[in-house]
């Protein structure tokens, strides 16, 4: 008698039989070594990988020192358990990101101990460049170390290369991978679309996340225990950021520059830092200052509107105050929603927001909140 199988099982299977099997490239067969520095190997596989017209960029499980990478389109660099990425310690091994279009609108801090800017090749450098790609990533559940690399000629004549910086790309995504002891920023987004960032685990360095410029760009199910900000940046289009463990020795959240579409929702916000503060010299402090800082113009002129700005269901303690606000000339600040916050175990002030000037939101809306010591 012959058999039938159920519709969707027969789905499933001609789906299967459908999908292309993905291309492996393991850094192994190009001549990498466990325990020694392998930046051309490596290399190697994610050109390979590319000319194959996309693939998997393997790193088994040890130890793999490299400096400058650059991610291809298409590639996927996955990290397997027990891989370690590790960066030199020198940092005129590493290279920096040129950009392809003018992205000064980006720059802040101009003239100070923390400028910003993308003409600025030390500022640039990184670990891992991604240049215009088209539909990379990079996968766990690994580790990348970024080993604090220190660099007087770096920002604040300390900060190295960030270790990952991905600009003008489109379709790109992190996942379940470990980023650890960030130079500079863990990640350094610049004109990003449709990127995704999910299970991602960041712990010290300064920043985890700061994207300066997005459009359609999530970041879920991710854990930071970060020396600096969380996550940061601005000119943000439909930002979403969900489901997150979200632990600062500086701010959970700090929004830059004007954003169109930011929603934080069922996330948790908690100080004092795990680790200390990257700047605070021998005090080394811990304490969290804000959970959500919104502040376009502050670290510079960000002319634009701040708007549709939803904060719901979010739990916060063990911080100065819950949210902040400071709207600088240049910028405008349309709508703040606050909704369903319980924010307690407060050190300071324990109204709704805190603003730091007059140029606040228009209008803000605060439904079902409590705020307490």
């Amino acid at each position: 008698m012959k058999r039938i199988l159920p519709l969707a099982l027969l789905a499933l299977v001609l789906s299967c039989a459908q999908q292309p099997k993905v291309k492996t490239f393991s850094i192994l067969d190009c001549g990498a070594v466990n325990g020694a520095e392998c930046t051309e190997a490596i290399q190697q596989a994610i050109d390979k990988a590319e000319q194959a017209g996309g693939g998997q960029v393997v790193i088994p499980a040890g130890t793999f020192l490299a400096h400058t990478l650059y991610l291809k389109d298409g590639v996927d660099l996955h990290l397997e358990e027990g891989a370690l990425l590790q960066g030199v310690s020198d940092p005129d091994e590493y290279f920096p990101y040129i950009p392809t279009n003018d992205l000064s609108r980006f720059d802040s801090g101009n003239g100070t101990a923390n400028s910003n800017c993308v003409n600025d090749r030390q500022w640039m450098k990184a670990f891992i460049i991604g240049a215009g790609v088209k539909n990379a990533s990079i996968t766990g559940p690994g580790t990348i170390d970024g080993i604090h690399v220190f660099d007087e000629r770096g920002e604040e004549s300390m900060r190295g290369p960030h270790t990952i910086i991905v600009a003008e790309a489109e379709g790109f995504r992190m996942a379940d991978v470990h980023i650890t002891r960030a130079a500079n920023y863990a990640f350094l987004g610049y004109a990003l679309t449709d990127a995704v960032f999910e299970d991602v685990t960041m712990t010290e360095g300064w920043d985890g996340i700061h994207i300066r410029g997005a459009k359609n760009c999530v970041i879920r199910r991710c854990r930071f225990e970060t020396g600096d900000d969380s996550i940061a940046g601005g000119y943000w289009e439909n930002m979403l950021i969900e489901d997150c463990d979200i632990n600062s020795s500086c701010n959970g959240l700090r929004m830059i520059m004007p954003s169109d579409g930011l929603e934080v929702r069922n996330s948790v916000f908690h100080g004092p830092g795990v680790y200390p503060h990257r700047t605070s010299g021998e005090a080394r402090r811990t304490n969290m200052l804000f959970g959500i800082v919104l502040e376009p113009g502050a670290w510079g002129p960000a002319s634009g509107e701040a708007r549709n700005i939803y904060l719901h269901d979010l739990e916060m303690y063990g911080m100065s105050a819950a949210v902040s606000t400071s709207v600088r000339e240049g910028s405008v600040a349309q709508d703040l929603t606050l909704e369903n916050i319980n924010a307690r175990e407060l050190t300071g002030q324990m109204t709704p927001v805190v603003s730091w000037n007059d140029l606040g939101f228009r209008q803000v809306t605060v439904k079902n909140c409590t705020f307490s010591r």
